[in-house]
């Protein structure tokens, strides 16, 4: 052969030994790999099993053994069936067939044991396809702590449903206003029997409409997280005419993730008719005895520091009687200077409550800064300066009265903690954690439309009902012009700085009477004290009165003073510029503090000083 040809043999029998050696190498190397990826299924948690589409088993690992306590052989002779419980063989074959079909399956089903002990186990499967032949490899995990928590979970709701059912008080669950679940003491409290048949309805439906308000509010706090539990009385509708009282609890709760409102009732109808009763009983005789007590005052015109002989004044001295028999809040309208805050002392002392302290409280004049701690009191340390513990208006109120002038003036915030106080949720001190509760009555007087203000969204409807509920209207002067000389009378006798009472000329208390008093029943008080202490009678809109000679001296009395008395005859001067800047900016104290050149508690010193407030 020759060396060329030998040469061409020898390195064919290289490629074919470097190829046998590759291919050698390649298959090892496959088996290794096959080998691991055995070993780690075998060793993966739970069941897993790779069977064809004849059920005929291809792999059982190392955990099914342990669990099953069935061998690979086991299965391949008694079939992959011979772990599941009879009653779910159906489903299983349903599902590998699906499974084998649709490429995935997956079932929930209870296996049994060697040794016949029973566990639930959700099986999953993909199907793929190796040298033409179907295989389906599934995984079975152990569900038996869900499943007995499910159990668990299903036996508590259902023993607290047949618990809720059977209460005596009403129980219902709402998400929102909707009604989720109700007992059937709800339901018959309601005028259904059946309680299904209020699922999905909304409650405020069977709500009167002057709680409305309130509900929506309670609603919109829980779904706020604002508070866990408000207590309640109000009149619901049975069958949704009927007028019914109930009384309750709502309670704030999650339910599925959401804010909801666990709400409680009770029917307390027949109770809350017979207190009314009583109440009414009562009042009647308080009213009885105050209008005994004040009928000799009412024939002099007069009711306590009130003076008025008008029909106008007349119905208001019957409401400020009808206003003191009863605990109800009374809300007082009137210009500025018709005499709210004397209307609101009158209520009070002749109520029950008049042992109590009346504590007026100027709603314009406290800072915004401040109103919070003035109402409700502080803790000592609570801010920079607070020094010790300071009770608030609402503690010293307790069992009397509060008097809030300007109500119209406090801000949202404050109105809804002073709701929280009426209702009974009580109140915390700024710097203080424990709730503090007291029994006040609310008066409250404004020169404002508070309902004009509530529909506009400027005041809390919610709070503007619980304050309005005994409308006083107070007329302004130049609409009782008949009691302008009893008035004129009074102040002469309370102001004249000698024992001799001062008359006026005819011509004088006939403007006096036809002026129309825009400042009221202050400013004649003002007139008539600038009056007695200068000679003049000086009107806020004097172009109207010139034909009358208002302003020219007049010597209203006898002058007995000495007239080198410098002393007396300054504080005259003062007291006649200071009633000017009062008059001037309608009492505005602080504008009229200003304009005087003197600080406000300078200002308050010397009314003080001089009889003016």
């Amino acid at each position: 052969m020759a060396s060329g040809q030998t040469k061409g043999v020898m390195e064919d029998e290289i490629k074919s030994a470097d190829k046998l050696q590759r291919v050698s190498a390649e298959q090892v190397d496959f088996e290794q790999r096959n080998t691991f990826f055995e070993m780690l299924i075998k060793s993966l948690p739970g069941i897993f099993y790779v069977i064809d589409d004849k059920l005929n088993l291809h792999m059982w690992n190392r955990n099914a053994e342990t669990v099953t306590g069935y061998t690979y052989d086991d299965i391949r002779k008694k079939g992959v069936s011979e772990i599941f419980l009879k009653e779910y063989l159906p489903l299983v074959k349903e599902t590998i067939e699906k499974a084998f079909k649709e490429g995935d399956g997956s079932v929930e089903a209870v296996i049994t044991t060697k040794d016949g002990c029973e566990m639930p186990y959700l099986f999953t499967g993909v199907s793929a396809h190796i040298d033409d032949t179907p295989y389906l490899l599934g995984i079975g995990i152990d569900i038996s702590q869900r499943k007995q928590a499910e159990d668990n979970l299903r036996e508590s709701e259902t023993l607290y449903r047949i618990f809720a059912q059977w209460m005596t008080e009403g129980v219902a669950l709402m998400h929102g206003s909707r009604i989720l679940f109700a007992n059937k003491a709800f339901a018959f409290i309601l005028g259904h029997e059946d309680p299904n048949s209020l699922l999905g309805q909304d409650i405020m439906e069977y709500i009167h409409k002057d709680f409305e308000i309130y509900f929506k509010d309670l609603i919109t706090s829980v779904e706020d997280g604002q508070s866990k539990e408000r207590y309640f009385q109000a009149r619901w509708l049975k069958e949704l005419k009927e007028e019914i009282w109930v009384e309750g609890r709502g309670i704030f709760l999650r339910w599925k993730g959401s804010p909801a409102l666990l709400m409680t009732i009770r029917d307390i109808t027949g109770i809350k008719l017979k207190e009314i009763t009583m109440q009414e009983e009562a009042a009647y005789l308080r009213r009885e005895n105050i209008t005994l007590r004040t009928s000799i005052i009412k024939d002099r015109y007069r009711l306590g520091n009130i003076i008025g002989k008008s029909p106008a004044m007349q119905e208001v001295y019957e409401l400020i009687l009808n206003s003191a028999a009863t605990n109800a809040n009374v809300i007082i309208y009137g210009e500025s200077g018709t005499g709210k805050e004397l209307v609101a002392q009158a209520i009070h002392e002749m109520s029950s409550r008049s042992g109590k302290p009346f504590v007026p409280v100027n709603c314009a004049a406290i800072p915004e800064n401040l109103i919070e701690s003035e109402f409700f009191g502080y803790k000592k340390g609570a801010f920079t300066g607070a020094a010790g513990d300071k009770p608030g208006f609402l503690d010293l109120a307790d069992q009397g009265t509060l008097f809030l002038d300007e109500v119209g003036e406090v801000g949202p915030n404050i109105q809804a903690k002073l709701l929280r106080a009426i209702e009974g949720g009580g109140y915390t001190p700024v710097g203080c954690n424990k709730v503090k509760h007291s029994d006040f009555r609310i008066i409250a007087a404004t020169n404002r439309d508070l309902l004009e203000l509530a529909r506009s969204g400027l005041f809390r409807e919610d709070f503007f009902y619980r304050i309005h509920i005994i409308p006083i209207n107070l007329p302004p002067l130049r609409k009782r012009r008949e009691d302008v000389p009893l008035l004129v009378e009074l102040f002469l006798r309370i102001y004249s700085p000698t024992k001799r009472i001062p008359s006026l000329p005819g011509h004088l208390s006939e403007a006096l009477i036809n002026y129309d008093w825009p400042g009221n029943v202050r400013e004649l008080q003002n007139v008539i004290q600038r009056y007695l202490s200068t000679g003049r009678i000086d009107f806020l809109s004097p172009a109207k009165h010139n034909q009358a000679g208002l302003h020219t001296d007049i010597t209203p009395r006898e002058d007995t003073s000495d007239p080198f008395n410098l002393q007396e005859h300054t504080g005259h001067l003062e007291k006649s510029i200071i009633m000017d800047a009062l008059n001037k900016y309608h009492w505005n104290k602080s504008k009229a503090a200003d304009a005087l050149k003197i600080s406000r508690k300078t200002l308050s010193r010397k009314l003080k000083r001089l009889g003016l407030c």
